[in-house]
């Protein structure tokens, strides 16, 4: 009777092992976008103060999120980087670091498809080397990242893209882990 009941549990634990791995709580991701808010502002700003804009990198953005109960919801947090170089000297250039807290609901989730929407708000600090007037500045501005419609595809490894606008770009992609 022992041997039978132990059986019995060593199942109910293995059962209850495997429901848990194909469940995830947590994800994070790496991405690149384009069309970002900081690209769009520091190309209208050209010879303002900084001389005109002769390349943009980024934004590369780094995400995590954690699933509530509901496995719907996601809230966590968004990082991204991007920076651009002017003209009016080799030296001359702008480096953004964005930080959001962000929200994520995902709308259709089947087996190895999702289809979700996300939202962050945060800072972007920005350090400026150089220019026009030739003294290193920073500042701090508000920045968002609204991302209509995402897909994501795969089982625990994926890859998804993005339609949106803000900080992390108009369009992106990249790759997502769930745990």
């Amino acid at each position: 009777m022992k041997k039978i009941l132990l059986m019995v549990v060593t199942a109910m634990i293995a059962t209850v092992n495997v429901n848990a791995q194909t469940e995830y709580d947590n994800e994070i991701a790496i991405a690149y976008g384009g069309g970002a808010n900081t690209d769009i502002v520091s190309s209208i700003a050209k010879g303002m103060f900084t001389g005109k804009q002769t390349s943009y990198w980024g934004p590369i953005s780094a995400e995590y999120f954690h699933r509530l109960n509901n496995n719907r919801v996601g809230i966590g947090g968004v990082f991204v980087v991007g920076g651009c170089k002017f003209d009016d000297s080799k030296d001359s250039k702008s480096t953004y670091f964005t930080i959001m807290p962000a929200i994520k609901y995902n709308w259709s989730v089947k087996k190895h498809i999702s289809w979700y929407s996300k939202g962050a708000v945060g800072v972007t600090l920005r350090s400026q080397k150089g220019g026009a007037s030739s003294k290193d500045d920073s500042s701090a501005t508000f920045n968002f990242q609204a991302s209509l419609v995402g897909v994501e595809y795969g089982s625990a490894f994926r890859v998804f893209g993005e339609l949106g606008v803000g900080e992390q770009g108009i369009i992106l992609g990249g790759f997502r882990y769930k745990f």
